[in-house]
């Protein structure tokens, strides 16, 4: 093997495990085209050495946990900046908005995404560059100020209403672990991630509610509704610790992000709702609906571990449940 076949497999075999495949093959396609003008030579030392390093890169994510920000965040950063200048293969201060354009694009026509989504990627990157620029890594300039948000439609997301809220329930049938499932969401409001994370430790039955741990690892507390008590109770049984939403199967561990994710989507389609039903969607009905029944917004920041109420201000956008909601409430017999 010639010493430039050797460096772009070393160089994908470290990044095998950081990005995800389809970046992978952009970096693969970037990296070969590069090397066809270069003649690469092996050093030798007696040090273990890691070819891929980005200085500037671990400045920036320090400065994310520095913020608090979830390792989720962070992770999502750190594998979008990555892949990035893995592709440009430049030094941060010779990156163009040419680089950048072609980057986006490229990950579009690979990934085959939405604007929306690409447009999330032009944001970090964008966040990275700005953080270079007020530190001083780039003396000649942002050249993220030269690329153009991506434009795309902006959609509603509309939550789920009453009656498709009472066929999920009812399509949980006596299933008691989903029934649980499906009430954290919808009494809580937690994120996935939240429910994921739930100890049976933090759970207080007496006073009706939980302490979870949110984004930035801050703790708040929310409530239990009813339904959610009763399932809980029979579903906890002797158990006192561990986690709360458990496998079906031996040995019983916590389940995932993912597994959270199947399940409410199977208990959708059993209640026969064609629309795509998830998690955080449960959480944007639970957010819409005490709006709609009058709850004050800085409460519900509060309880949905929102770090501003204008973050939560964007579930009080009238919109057509909203007006069915007050018509339902003044208008209909």
């Amino acid at each position: 093997m010639d010493g430039n076949a050797r460096f772009q497999e070393e160089i994908l075999a470290q990044l095998a495990g950081i990005i995800d495949r389809q970046v992978l093959q952009m970096v693969e396609a970037a990296v070969g085209s590069v090397l066809r003008n270069y003649e690469v030579t092996r050093k030798e030392t007696a040090l273990s050495t890691n070819i891929v390093e980005f200085p500037e890169l671990d400045l920036f994510l320090g400065r994310l946990r520095y913020r608090n920000c979830s390792e989720g965040t962070i992770k999502q950063y750190r594998t979008t900046i990555l892949g990035f200048l893995v592709y440009v293969g430049k030094p941060v201060t010779e990156i163009t908005d040419t680089d950048i354009r072609s980057f986006l694009d490229e990950y579009e026509r690979i990934r085959q995404i939405k604007k929306r989504t690409k447009d999330g990627k032009r944001r970090i990157l964008s966040s990275f560059f700005t953080y270079l620029l007020n530190n001083g890594h780039l003396p000649r300039g942002n050249p993220m100020v030269r690329v153009e948000a991506i434009e795309y439609t902006k959609t509603v997301r509309q939550a789920l209403t009453a009656r498709e809220v009472e066929k999920l329930r009812i399509a949980c049938g006596s299933n008691i672990r989903d029934n649980v499932l499906l009430e954290l969401f919808l009494a809580t409001g937690c994120r996935v991630s939240e429910v994921v994370h739930m100890r049976i430790e933090d759970i207080d039955l007496k006073e009706e509610c939980i302490r979870v741990l949110g984004k930035g690892d801050k703790e708040r507390i929310v409530f239990l509704g009813a339904r959610a008590i009763e399932f809980l109770e029979q579903y906890l049984g002797d158990r006192k610790s561990g986690p709360v939403i458990i496998s079906l199967r031996a040995p019983h561990q916590g389940i995932g992000k993912n597994a959270m994710e199947n399940a409410i989507r199977k208990i959708a389609a059993q209640a026969g709702i064609e629309k795509r039903v998830f998690p955080h969607l449960l959480r944007h009905t639970f957010a819409t609906h005490a709006l709609n029944k009058g709850m004050p917004l800085a409460g519900l920041c509060d309880l949905m571990g929102h770090a501003s109420v204008e973050t939560t201000r964007i579930y009080a956008k009238n919109s057509r449940q909203k007006l069915k909601y007050d018509y339902d409430l003044y208008v209909s017999a």
